[in-house]
């Protein structure tokens, strides 16, 4: 096995708005963790390093202090795992039986899943991760020099909704590989039920109030220490909770919710990301919900079309056929909705917008957006900064000045990655 593994960003970040354009993609929750971390679990006694944009560097650095970010080790031979990639311990096997003196080129369907690097590819992969590497000119310039190896059924991310896609299978072989159902650590107050509990897990200082329901029958339920599960909720599996969650009644299936959230209404296949608020009724269905979100009361995502067509996404002038017959709204980080917000079948909501009014809005909200369905306006940079300052006051976490430069500049350089 590689003592030397980096974790990259290719080119590809531009095809996953909104998520991509405050962290790599590797920094996406997807089960019931994020995917670098899947990734960075699985691999014991290496080095590992990290390749971003260099415009991330401030604002991921804080995340993972101990890791090198944008700094290859040349001193031995590296095996550089694509970022868009879901590892697993059969993936992992294989490159294992590598040898690191040799160079070795793994693909799938034209994507690049990992490549093994000594000598002289190894120099090129250094000068090729100065900057964001184009996935297909790896692979051009790479495959007479290696030995290639074409995969399959690797989960690669491939297009902003694929988290979701993903999210329920990869959520149930995280829990069967925890290997922690049926372990109940927290406080359970004597009217709750629990359906199938040998598939539920609920950490240490958790506290499950009455008239609470959890069923497991149709999949694990994984509950993270510190959580609260008040009065009149019910909960569905495959479902995880992380840490310092709150989930304020309603009922909540088949999605996953991030750290220090707070969660009401109706929930169904859905991703949130950390520090985001739904914490009133209205419903989100087949969403991926960014970091930082807060959702006023009532706001409602459809998640099907009224002829049970397929979805389509809108990214700027460009119109994405999806494939999908379900898929609500992708929200970036920092969004926030007023009371009553409804979005459309397949919206694309931008990083930092503010949406408020009873119709409902378009379908792609350009980032940084402010505004009513009838009309949007380009946010004050410095009121934004404010806010967030405010919001991240109240989760008792200070706004440094590096990220709030970083915003800054992510801001004043473009609406789209």
């Amino acid at each position: 096995m590689y003592i030397n593994i980096c974790i990259f960003e290719d080119d590809h970040y531009k095809h996953l708005y909104p998520l991509t354009y405050f962290r790599p993609i590797y920094d996406c929750l997807c089960g019931c963790s994020k995917v670098l971390v899947k990734t960075f679990l699985e691999l014991q006694d290496v080095n590992v390093s990290l390749h971003m944009r260099d415009a991330l560097k401030p604002l991921f650095q804080k995340e993972v202090p101990l890791l090198p970010i944008n700094q290859v080790n040349t001193g031995a031979p590296c095996l550089f795992i694509n970022g868009r990639v879901i590892c697993s311990d059969t993936l992992l096997a294989i490159f294992s039986e590598c040898d690191p003196k040799k160079n070795y080129l793994f693909t799938q369907n034209g994507d690049i899943v990992a490549i093994g690097a000594a000598g002289k590819n190894l120099s090129y992969m250094q000068t090729a991760l100065a900057d964001t590497p184009n996935n297909h000119q790896l692979i051009r310039d790479l495959r007479e020099s290696s030995i290639t190896r074409e995969l399959s059924d690797v989960p690669i991310i491939s297009n902003s909704w694929d988290l979701l896609m993903q999210n329920e299978s990869t959520l149930i072989t995280e829990c069967n590989r925890y290997k922690k159902q049926g372990i109940i650590k927290a406080q359970v107050r004597p009217f709750v039920s629990l359906y199938n509990e040998s598939n539920i897990y609920i950490g240490e200082h958790s506290t499950i109030e009455d008239f609470v329901v959890i069923d497991a029958t149709k999949g694990p339920v994984y509950i993270e220490s510190n959580v609260t599960i008040q009065a009149h909720t019910r909960l569905e599996g495959p479902l995880f909770i992380g840490h310092n969650s709150q989930i304020l009644g309603g009922k909540i299936k088949q999605s996953s919710i991030g750290a220090y959230c707070k969660v009401g209404g109706e929930v169904s296949h859905s991703v949130f990301m950390p520090y985001s608020n739904k914490a009133h009724y209205g419903y989100v269905g087949h969403s991926y919900i960014g970091s930082w979100v807060n959702l006023g009361a009532g706001t409602t995502t459809s998640n099907l079309k009224s002829n049970y067509s397929e979805v389509r996404l809108q990214h700027d002038a460009e119109t994405i056929d999806t494939g999908q017959q379900f898929l609500g709204s992708l929200i970036g980080d920092y969004v926030k909705t007023g009371i009553g917000t409804l979005l459309n079948t397949g919206t694309v909501l931008g990083p930092g917008s503010t949406l408020f009014g009873r119709d409902i809005h378009d379908k792609w909200v350009p980032a940084f957006s402010w505004g009513s369905a009838t009309q949007y306006e380009a946010v004050d940079v410095a009121k934004f900064i404010e806010t967030t300052r405010i919001v991240m006051k109240r989760r008792e976490l200070p706004l440094t000045k590096t990220v709030e430069e970083s915003l800054v500049r992510l801001i004043s350089e473009s609406n789209t990655p």
